[in-house]
């Protein structure tokens, strides 16, 4: 946000995990994305923290990186959850280690993931005021 409300101090935004889109209820056309998809589902209160309740921190963190290293784009169906598409068999991707995984799993067993979940899956329907992207 501080793109939008001090853009005299912003050369450029990198984003991962989310395309960009302005703030606000317009700044995404959420109806073009696939009905299964992650941002959707996560997007929904309660929904990622059902799905993520059944398992421990350091799995889900696990199984995070295990979906979003691959090519595809994690999209479920009607009866599944994003977690449910994770093949517990699969290796971490070479470039995260199960050190790497230790130290993250360790910050969200005492944070939790509502920040993570709260900023850029369900805040995008905010209004922040600002129109100009520039």
């Amino acid at each position: 946000m501080v793109a939008i409300i001090h853009p005299e101090r912003v050369l450029g935004i990198i984003t991962l995990g989310m395309p960009f889109r302005l703030p606000g209820p317009l700044g995404l056309q959420f109806k073009l994305l696939p009905k299964g998809f992650y941002v959707l589902r996560w997007a929904e209160p309660g929904r990622a923290e059902a799905d993520f309740g059944r398992f421990d921190a350091k799995t889900i963190i696990r199984n995070i990186y295990i979906l979003f290293s691959r090519s595809e784009l994690p999209i479920v169906g009607d009866d599944e959850e994003i977690m449910d598409l994770v093949d517990s068999s699969t290796p971490l991707p070479p470039w995260f280690t199960e050190e790497d995984l230790d130290v993250y799993a360790t910050l969200y067993q005492n944070s939790s993931f509502r920040t993570a979940l709260q900023v850029p899956y369900r805040c995008w329907q905010w209004d922040y005021g600002g129109t100009n992207p520039k």
